[in-house]
C-alpha cells in the first residue's frame, strides 16, 4: 500500500497553488516597491497591506520553487541568524507590563521581516542592477516624502510643533534617521553621477530641511558624526556638502522671514523635551536587563513605568542597544555585533577612498541614532527597516568594481 504523506514536491506544488503570483511581479519587481511603500504610501498599515499582498506572496512562491540562498555569504547568513534568534525569542515571551503584543503579531512581523531581506537577495541575484535601482528609490521616495512632510506641516500652521512627517517618516525622530540615510545616498551620487548630479543635489535640500524642523536631536548627531567621516576627505566632496548646506539655511531664512521668531522658537523646541525621560526609561531597561540578561524577555516585553511628564505609557527601552538586550539577550546583542564587524570587513575589502568612507557613514547613521529611539530589529513593516536593515543590504551588496 501506498504511503500518503507529503513530500517536499507535493507541499511545493500546494504552495503555488495557493499564492499564485502573476510573472510579471517577480523579486525584482516587488523589491523596488517595498523599498518605496513606506515612503509613499501614508501609513505603516498602508505599507502593510503592501507587504501581505505582494512581498509575502512572492518570496513564498520563489521558496516553493526551491530558491533558498548561499549560505556562503556569511554576511547575508548573519543577518538571517540575527532575525531567528530574535524570532526564536516570541517562544519564551514575556509580556512584563500586560500591554505588549501577542505572539500572532510578532511572528507576521518577523515572518514580514525574513521576506523583506528575501526579497532583496533575490533581486540581486537575478539582476545585477537591484542594488543600484534600489538606492534610485530611496533618494527619490525619500525627497517625496521630505517634501510632503514639510508641505503639511507649512500647511498646518502649527509651527511652533514638532513636525510629523508623511507614512514611515510620521515618527520624527525615527523619520529624521530615514532622512539622513537617504541623505548619504543622495550625496554618492552627487559626487559620482556626472550631469546627473544636479538633480541629487536638489534631493538634498527637503531632507535637510526635514531634519532641521523634526527637532530630533540624536538623528542630527549621528549625521555630523557620517559627515564628520567624509567631508573632509575630499575638497570636491567637502565643497559640494557645503554647497547643499548653504541652500538649506537659505530656504531656512525664507521659511523664518515668512513668520518673525521662528528661529527662537526651533530652538526653544529643540531644548524643551530635556531629556525626554530617556533616564528614568534607560535605567528600568538594565534593571530587568540584569535579571534575565542571557535570552532577554521576548519582543512583548514594554517596560512597567506609568505615564509621567515626558514618558510615555509602557515604553520601549528608546535604546537600539538595550533593546537588543531586553528583547533577545546578550545573544542577540552580540549577533547584532557578529553582523556590523561582518559588514564593516567586506566594506573595507570591497571600496576604496569615498566609496568607502561614505559606506562607512551610512553604517554609522544606526549606531549613532539607536542610542535614542531605535527597538525591534524584527518589527515589520516599519521604519526600522530602512534604519537597521537597508544600510546593512546595500553594503552586504556591494562589489569591487572592475578595472577597465
Amino acid at each position: 500500500m501506498k504511503s500518503s504523506a507529503l513530500t517536499w514536491p507535493t507541499i511545493n506544488l500546494l504552495v503555488m497553488r495557493r499564492w499564485k503570483v502573476p510573472a510579471r511581479f517577480t523579486a525584482r519587481v516587488v523589491m523596488p516597491l517595498s523599498f518605496a511603500g513606506g515612503l509613499l504610501l501614508p501609513s505603516n498599515a498602508a505599507w502593510g497591506l503592501l507587504c501581505y499582498v505582494l512581498l509575502l506572496p512572492v518570496v513564498l512562491a520563489r521558496l516553493a520553487r526551491g530558491w533558498r540562498p548561499d549560505w556562503r555569504d556569511y554576511n547575508f547568513s548573519a543577518m538571517l541568524v540575527l532575525c531567528v534568534w530574535s524570532s526564536l525569542a516570541i517562544l519564551w515571551d514575556h509580556n512584563i507590563s500586560g500591554q505588549g503584543n501577542g505572539h500572532g503579531y510578532w511572528a507576521l512581523n518577523a515572518a514580514c521581516t525574513f521576506a523583506f531581506l528575501l526579497c532583496f537577495k533575490m533581486a540581486e541575484t537575478d539582476a545585477p542592477g537591484s542594488r543600484e535601482r534600489a538606492i534610485t528609490v530611496m533618494i527619490s521616495a525619500g525627497a517625496v516624502n521630505a517634501l510632503m512632510s514639510l508641505g503639511m506641516f507649512l500647511l498646518s500652521g502649527d509651527l511652533d510643533s514638532r513636525m510629523k512627517g508623511w507614512g514611515a517618516a510620521q515618527n520624527p525622530v525615527l523619520g529624521a534617521a530615514i532622512m539622513d540615510i537617504c541623505l548619504l545616498l543622495a550625496l554618492e551620487r552627487v559626487v559620482q553621477r556626472g550631469r546627473a548630479r544636479r538633480y541629487y543635489l536638489v534631493a538634498m535640500v527637503p531632507m535637510l530641511l526635514y531634519l532641521l524642523f523634526s527637532y530630533s536631536r540624536m538623528p542630527l548627531l549621528a549625521l555630523g558624526c557620517a559627515l564628520s567621516i567624509i567631508a573632509f576627505s575630499n575638497w570636491a566632496v567637502f565643497r559640494r556638502v557645503a554647497v547643499a548646506g548653504l541652500c538649506v539655511l537659505l530656504a531656512a531664512g525664507v521659511v523664518w522671514l515668512l513668520k518673525p521668531g521662528l528661529a527662537e522658537m526651533f530652538v526653544q523646541n529643540l531644548l524643551a523635551r530635556g531629556t525626554d525621560c530617556h533616564l528614568t526609561i534607560w535605567g528600568t531597561a538594565w534593571q530587568l536587563i540584569v535579571s534575565n540578561p542571557i535570552v532577554g524577555y521576548g519582543p512583548s516585553a514594554r517596560l512597567p513605568i506609568l505615564p509621567h511628564g515626558f514618558c510615555p505609557a509602557y515604553p520601549s527601552p528608546h535604546n537600539l542597544y538595550l533593546s537588543l538586550l531586553l528583547y533577545s539577550g546578550v545573544i542577540g546583542f552580540l549577533l547584532f555585533w557578529v553582523c556590523e564587524l561582518q559588514l564593516f570587513w567586506h566594506l573595507r575589502r570591497n571600496a576604496r577612498g569615498f566609496s568607502a568612507r561614505l559606506w562607512l557613514a551610512v553604517m554609522v547613521i544606526p549606531l549613532v541614532g539607536g542610542l535614542s529611539d531605535l527597538t525591534q530589529v524584527i518589527k515589520g513593516p516599519s521604519p526600522l527597516w530602512y534604519i537597521i536593515w537597508v544600510p546593512m543590504l546595500l553594503v552586504m551588496s556591494m562589489r569591487p568594481k572592475r578595472k577597465t
